[in-house]
Parts: structure tokens; C-alpha cells; sequence
């Protein structure tokens, strides 16, 4: 029993820093401070920021459950968690190219704006991906 509480502590870790690296990507990649904005009431900022965890944790979620429990997976779930974060700010980077203008300008209206929608469309969508190849 004392050997499974270790195993999902070590799990939560590994996901919690995960969840971090990835708020912080986000956060880079968006004008602005993503939690300054969240705290602000900014509802793009919110959609944006909660989808990318909510993602994030499905890609995690993925992650430990096809890799396998246990001590051995635990670097399976950092390093596909770590892919979904790398592969959702490739994702989010090209859509930013494909739309005219700065996508990531747009998302942080005070009024929720169509862009915040499609980034956060497109952080769900390549982690649907990334849990995809998991299976």
C-alpha cells in the first residue's frame, strides 16, 4: 500500500510540473501575463489558459494509462507530457501564422473574441492527437 501512495505522488509530481511547463509555454506565447490576465477576468485569457491544462491533463491522463503504472512509466507520462506541451505550441504557433494578423493579440479582448475559440480548439485538438497515438 505505502509503495502505490509513493507511486501517485510521484505521478502527481511529474504531472503537476508538467501542468506548470505548460502554463508557462502558454504564457510566452501569448501577449501579455497569461495569470495577470486570468485574475483580471480577462475571459479569453481564461478559456485559453483552461483548455491548455485541461489538455494537457487528457494527454497525462493518456499517457499513465496506456504506458502502464508503476515506477516504469513514470518517465513515459514526463516525456509524453512534455510532447504534448512541445507539439500544442507548434500547434498553437502555426495557426497564429495561418490567420492574418497576431491570433494570440486577439484573445485577450475584454470581450470574448472568435480567436480565443479557435486556440483553444486548437490546444484540445492536438492533444485528441497526441492521446490518439497513445492507444
Amino acid at each position: 500500500m505505502f509503495e502505490l501512495v509513493l507511486q501517485v505522488l510521484a505521478y502527481s509530481g511529474v504531472g503537476l510540473a508538467v501542468l506548470v511547463v505548460g502554463f508557462i509555454v502558454l504564457d510566452l506565447l501569448t501577449p501579455g501575463k497569461l495569470g495577470q490576465l486570468v485574475m483580471e477576468g480577462n475571459p479569453g485569457a481564461g478559456l485559453l489558459a483552461a483548455t491548455g491544462l485541461a489538455s494537457l491533463g487528457l494527454i497525462l491522463y493518456f499517457a499513465i494509462h496506456f504506458t502502464g503504472a508503476g515506477w516504469d512509466g513514470l518517465d513515459d507520462a514526463a516525456i509524453f507530457g512534455l510532447v504534448g506541451v512541445l507539439v500544442q505550441a507548434i500547434g498553437f504557433t502555426i495557426l497564429d501564422l495561418l490567420i492574418p494578423g497576431k491570433l494570440a493579440d486577439h484573445c485577450f479582448n475584454p470581450t470574448l473574441h472568435p480567436a480565443a475559440w479557435v486556440s483553444a480548439g486548437i490546444q484540445l485538438s492536438v492533444a485528441l492527437v497526441v492521446c490518439a497515438s497513445l492507444t
